[in-house]
């Protein structure tokens, strides 16, 4: 289960236990009194156990309402079914485009498995269900996973805010699959005429379905396209921690982008000012009410010339 909605339900428990020993106390129930402040002292302790805590696997609460769902007894099975496959799918592509730096135009996505959720336990306050990663391993830093899960939650509440600006930067990032994933997810929501509140270990986000039908529009008018070519260059600049490089042309032409986590690895001090061959993706941005941009990410460096 998420931090944030275990903390959230010690809190609420904590207020309700709070009420009652106050009550006990105005009545003189001593021994309700007794028995109130020692189950507050508990909820006390597991929120500070929670607090200090280190959460590594990944782990996400989804909560439905609108149209598919009867208040807290149930939940179309269809939408269900869809709507949790839809987000998977989102989870499987984003995470393989953040591991292997990107994803082909089509085929299977790689390192699916490693990405896969369970769903855990169905959860009451409209319906929902918790996602977790499950492991036999005993991780001591967070998963890569869980940092995925995190990225998506920004992602889905990011396409819905008004805040255009944000956005783009969010489709600058985006792979061309995972962006059709994400169309796919709002589609189905949208269609249900859905609401849908996701928790994590630290946010969470809830989205009307004014703030759902938003965001389907404005993926939907959003188109990526991708294409890759080799060039050579001479590279001025690399930041291999942050993927990023500054290069000139032969022609004498300055570009810039950012470069795979495979082309950071293949990095030697010996590229900077030598001519190199590389493979470069061109990543067009087609905004339905808005200025194309394009993007240039190295994805392996070939040889020198």
């Amino acid at each position: 289960m998420p931090r944030k909605l275990r903390l959230n339900s010690l809190t609420a428990d904590k207020y309700a236990v709070e009420q009652l020993l106050h009550q006990s106390v105005e009545y003189g129930d001593f021994v309700g009194e007794f028995q109130y402040k020692e189950r507050l002292n508990e909820i006390i302790a597991e929120i500070e156990e929670l607090g200090s805590n280190i959460s590594t696997n990944a782990s996400v609460a989804l909560f439905f309402g609108g149209e598919p769902v009867l208040g807290s007894h149930g939940i179309s099975a269809s939408f269900a079914g869809s709507a949790l496959e839809k987000f998977q799918k989102l989870i499987n592509k984003t995470f393989a485009n953040k591991e292997s730096g990107t994803l082909g135009e089509r085929g299977k996505v790689p390192l699916k498995r490693n990405s896969n959720l369970m769903v855990t336990q169905v959860v009451k306050g409209s319906f929902g269900f918790v996602l977790d990663e499950v492991t036999d391993q005993i991780e001591i830093t967070e998963t890569a996973l869980k940092n995925t899960v995190d990225d998506v939650l920004e992602m889905i509440n990011t396409s819905a805010q008004n805040d255009e600006m944000l956005f783009e930067e969010l489709v600058n990032n985006l792979d061309k699959r995972v962006l059709q994933s994400l169309k796919e997810f709002f589609e189905v929501l949208d269609k249900a005429k859905s609401t849908i509140r996701v928790v994590g270990d630290e946010k969470e986000y809830c989205l009307d379905s004014r703030l759902i039908h938003r965001a389907r529009k404005r993926v939907e008018s959003t188109d990526i396209v991708e294409n890759d070519e080799e060039i050579t260059l001479i590279l001025s600049g690399f930041l291999p921690e942050h993927c990023k490089f500054e290069a000139k042309l032969e022609n004498g032409d300055s570009i810039y982008g950012t470069v795979t986590k495979f082309a950071a690895k293949q990095f030697v001090h010996d590229y900077y000012g030598a001519k190199l061959d590389v493979l470069i993706q061109r990543k067009v941005i087609k905004p339905l009410n808005g200025q194309e941009r394009e993007l240039i990410k190295i994805k392996e460096f070939r040889a020198g010339s």
